[in-house]
């Protein structure tokens, strides 16, 4: 049997970010915040309006299958925020 223990495994002893990091983590943080805020309002915004015009879409777009040119507008959406998150960890402005 061994004597250590198997969960010190689990956490890295070294640290991630610095302590004068911090500021860094809360811009990250609040960038992912305000993206996700904005997101959620604009499905709620569309799923009202389309509800009121009729169309019920929540089926829809979870069986939706994007097109090449969708998933390419859909993926360079989400290296900007990447790089927006990854800038703000940085301590640097995204600028998008």
């Amino acid at each position: 049997m061994s004597s250590v223990d198997p969960k010190s495994f689990n956490t890295p002893k070294s640290e991630i970010f610095a302590p004068d990091q911090v500021d860094n983590i809360a811009r990250a943080v609040l960038t992912l915040t305000r993206e996700v805020a904005v997101l959620s309002d604009r499905v709620m915004v569309l799923e009202e309006v389309l509800g009121q015009k009729g169309v019920d879409v929540r089926e829809a777009v979870d069986t939706y299958q994007p097109s090449e040119e969708f998933q390419a507008r859909a993926d360079a959406s989400t290296q900007l925020i990447l790089k927006n998150v990854i800038a703000a960890l940085q301590g640097a402005d995204g600028g998008d």
